[in-house]
């Protein structure tokens, strides 16, 4: 593996919280840099759970990177505000969320249709004191070429680097990485870039290092959430541990009872380890309580770590 293009653990709103960054980082490792989901001003307020999130003493990863997402300039100033606060002078910029009720509100990379509105966020963000920003976009929002106008605007911040998901906000994650476009904007970009999209194992990593020598970095999401050792391969063995880390501290954390632990488990397992025994995943679609989930769970692990 090309060890100079930083590793880069992508946001993955419900899924890539604080508890789930802790134990990937003891369990695996692997990866330099964690994203941590976005921060948005809900009815008026940032979210406490939101703060709690990012907050230093709830993370044990060597370094995270706390994730705006805004498009009122006076929004996205209380967000970098309240981060720069918890002691944080880096945050990234959500211009790539493509959840219609967030884009259809001209923020993620919904906010990429409207460069004036970006251009009059970012300069907001140029007042807040002690802190850069780095960037995550998407190609546009419904055309592919939405990205140069957006570049132009992203000046205004001298960004440390743009991470680049070559899809339109439209196609959410679907259909084909549009690669030529993906390839032109690396080319253009005066920033350094990283990119972000489809990667889920080593093999991919290194063919876009070879595709594309100048990257700065490679993040990965879905891919990591499903495959938690993918960069770092010979740690697949610590399945088991991580799973049992994550049960232990959601179960810490949530107040809503073993149904809703089971719940949250349940809803890990609409990514996390798509290879494992059917049976088993079938189970733990089914199960109602801890000690089913547990058993079909354990079964689904056992299958992974023993192929």
């Amino acid at each position: 593996m090309n060890t100079d293009c930083l590793k880069i653990s992508a946001p993955l709103q419900g899924y890539t919280d604080h508890i789930w960054r802790n134990a990937h980082s003891q369990c695996f490792g692997g990866v330099d840099v964690y994203c941590a989901p976005f921060m948005r001003i809900d009815h008026g307020a940032i979210r406490n759970r939101d703060i709690n999130d990012i907050s230093p003493s709830n993370n044990a990863v060597a370094v995270i990177r706390p994730q705006l997402l805004a498009s009122a300039p006076q929004e996205a100033v209380s967000l970098a505000t309240t981060i720069r606060g918890l002691g944080y002078n880096v945050i990234d910029i959500n211009l790539g969320c493509p959840h219609p009720p967030v884009a259809h509100r001209h923020k993620g990379a919904g906010l990429l249709k409207y460069p004036d509105e970006l251009a009059k966020m970012l300069e907001a963000l140029t007042t807040v004191e002690g802190v850069s920003y780095t960037a995550k976009m998407r190609l546009g929002w419904d055309a592919n070429d939405q990205w140069v106008r957006a570049l132009d605007v992203l000046a205004a911040i001298k960004p440390l680097h743009v991470a680049i998901h070559p899809r339109v906000g439209t196609q959410q994650y679907k259909g084909d990485l549009d690669m030529e476009q993906a390839a032109r904007f690396i080319e253009a970009c005066p920033f350094p870039v990283m990119f972000s999209g489809n990667v889920e194992t080593v093999d991919d990593f290194n063919a876009l290092i070879q595709q594309f020598p100048m990257l700065k970095g490679i993040m990965i999401g879905r891919g990591l959430v499903a495959r938690p050792y993918a960069f770092a391969p010979e740690t697949k063995s610590n399945l088991p541990q991580f799973h049992d880390m994550l049960v232990q501290c959601y179960s810490e954390r949530l107040n809503g009872g073993e149904a809703q632990l089971v719940t949250k488990l349940k809803n890990l397992w609409e990514i996390f380890l798509p290879e494992a025994d059917r049976k088993a995943r079938k189970a733990i679609k089914k199960s109602h309580n801890l000690s089913q989930y547990t058993t079909a769970a354990h079964d689904a692990i056992n299958s992974v770590v023993n192929d």
